[in-house]
This record gives C-alpha cells, structure tokens and sequence, in this order.
C-alpha cells in the first residue's frame, strides 16, 4: 500500500517543494495540495515542486466543477502535469469548500443531480485527456471542439473523490480511482460493494482506491490530541456515518442537532468543544483519525494494514502543523511497515 501526503492549505510554493522533495526523497508516492478558498491556488502552488522533482506525484484535491467547469479543471490539471513531465494527480468531487464560498446557486438548486452531474463531469474530463478534442452535450455541463491536442506527456491521474456508496458507484468506469475521505475500518463493510463495482468497472487493470485520513501524532501526546480535536469538524464534517459505528445513539443524535461546538473550535484554532462531554470527543478522536504520541504508532500501523486488507491500495495522510516532522516521523516508523 503507497502513502501520499496531503498538506496544510496555507503553506507557500517554496515550502510545498522543499516538503515535497524531502518526501520524494523518503519515497512518498505524492503530494496533494488542498483546494481552500482561503488559500493559494492549489495548481499553481505545486509548480514548482512539479519542475524540481523527478519521480513524485503532484496533484490538487479537491476540485469541485460547480466551482469550475470540467474543461477548466481538465486544462489546470494538463498545465500541472506537464510540469511535472505526467506525474499529475486531481480529485474531482461534488463537495469541497468552494460551493458554499460561492453561494453557488447552481449547487444548491440540483444537488439531488450531484451524482448525474458529476459523472457528466468526469466523462468530460477522461474524454478530453484520452480523445484530444472532443464536443459534449450535458444535462449539466456541454463541451464544444474543446481541444487538449497541446498536451503531449504520460495522462495524469483522475480520481472522483466520494464517500457514499452510491456516489461511489456514480462515477463507476470512468476515473482512473477513487478518494475516499476519512472513512476508517469501521466503515468500510458499508462501501466494499460499491468498491468492488468501481474497480470492476475501472479504466485501468491496477484501479486505485484511495483514502484521506488525518494525521497527529508527534512527540506530545496532549498537543497531538489538542490539535485532532480542533480538526474533528473535518471529518466528515461529523455526518452521521462518521458518528454512529462509534457512539451511542443519544450521543449521534446530541451532535448532529449541534456541530457548532466543533466548527467554532476549528474556526478559532484550538482543541477546547465547548459543552461535548470529554469522553465523547476522546473517543471520535480515536476513532477517527490517528493521534498520540510515538508509543501509539503500532497501534495505527495495524489500523492501516486493516484499509491494505479491505483492498485500498493507498493512503493519503492529512499533516497540519509541523510538517517536516510529520514526514519524517511517518517515513521513519510507518513507510516501512506498509512495504
């Protein structure tokens, strides 16, 4: 099972290289940047990483087409790879923060098509990397004479990024993966089928099944646990599928009548929920991502193997705050696990 990386949105290009190349160097598989309104363009911050690196991928998750037509996604995600000489990644998804920036009516008036629209969306994007030049006629989105005859390199890798399994199956046969994100062992019986179909269906013999799960651990345990708090909102955005294998039903039901304790600890950047029994957020935190200190990497290590059991075949891992020791440590203690 490969590891990727997904970093903190606010980092610059120069600090996405430099952690970039250390990764390459440790033989990460790759980098992904975050598609923050609140942030740097996420294609672009990769540019220069993509022209210093040799062997890495670079890629941008994830990228919504109600907040860009699959065209533009398609011409973004060519520019990147060639600067990377085909080594480019994106995830392509019906959610990310972008929509609700935007106040994209769009969005909100057809979110029952979310999964019409975005498989029109990915047949768009797969067509014009394979065919070139191509006109495409949508319920959602339309394509006229768009041509992609300028690109030369290897195709990047197109993933829809889903969770639910019939999203999941939305986009069956047509990307290159799927990206899953923060849906831990517990969850993954509810989605092997849908799974099973998409790698069936699959463009590709290898068919990659990724998933993005957060990443605390350092050297202290109560700062690790602190800052997985803070980031609990993310995960999932506490959606009852992310709740209930984990809580009572009182304690779902408490928390999707008000996530605002969540959201406003996230918003002020610390790990206090204001009014959430401890041992609720102790056990989401547990349960949903993977904190500690250094003693409680073997532990994780075997909550990995399990995704490697179930047929993931890599794991992107969400780094926040000092990232070259999170590299590092993960290079050092679960790389060599996983190979």
């Amino acid at each position: 099972m490969d590891l990727d990386v997904i970093l903190e949105p606010n980092l610059t290009p120069d600090a996405i290289m430099e952690l970039g190349l250390m990764a390459e160097r440790h033989n990460f598989r790759g980098i992904w940047t975050q598609n923050y309104s609140s942030a740097r363009d996420a294609f672009m911050s990769l540019i220069p990483l993509a022209r210093a690196s040799k062997r890495i991928r670079v890629g941008a998750v994830i990228v919504c087409p109600y907040e860009m037509h699959p065209m533009k996604i398609v011409n973004a995600t060519l520019s990147l790879n060639e600067y990377a000489h085909g080594r480019g990644m994106v995830v392509i998804g019906s959610g990310g923060e972008w929509p609700e920036v935007m106040r994209s009516r769009v969005f909100h008036s057809s979110y029952g098509d979310r999964r019409a629209n975005i498989r029109e969306a990915l047949e768009i994007s797969k067509r014009a990397i394979t065919e070139k030049s191509i006109s495409y006629e949508g319920k959602a989105y339309s394509a006229l004479r768009f041509s992609t005859e300028w690109h030369n390199e290897t195709p990047p890798l197109i993933y829809h990024g889903a969770c639910g399994p019939k999203m999941i199956e939305a986009g069956a046969g047509l990307a290159d993966g799927i990206m899953m994100s923060d849906v831990m062992p517990a969850m993954l019986a509810k989605r092997l089928p849908a799974l099973n179909k998409a790698r069936e269906a699959g463009q590709r013999d290898n068919f990659l099944i990724s998933n993005f799960v957060a990443w605390h651990v350092r050297d202290d345990r109560e700062r690790s646990y602190a800052e997985a708090r803070r980031e609990l909102i993310i995960r999932g955005w506490l959606d009852r599928d992310w709740l209930e294998p984990y809580l009572s039903k009182t304690e779902t039901e408490a928390i999707l009548n008000n996530r605002w304790p969540f959201l406003k600890a996230w918003i002020e950047r610390h790990g206090n929920i204001e009014g959430v029994p401890p041992h609720v957020t102790s056990k989401l935190v547990e349960e949903l991502s993977l904190a500690g200190g250094p003693g409680d990497i073997d532990r994780h290590i075997e909550r990995l193997h399990k995704f490697n059991e179930a047929g993931i075949t890599e794991i992107a891992l969400r780094i926040h705050e000092d990232p070259a020791e999170s590299i590092e440590l993960i290079a050092r203690r679960i790389l060599p696990a996983l190979r």
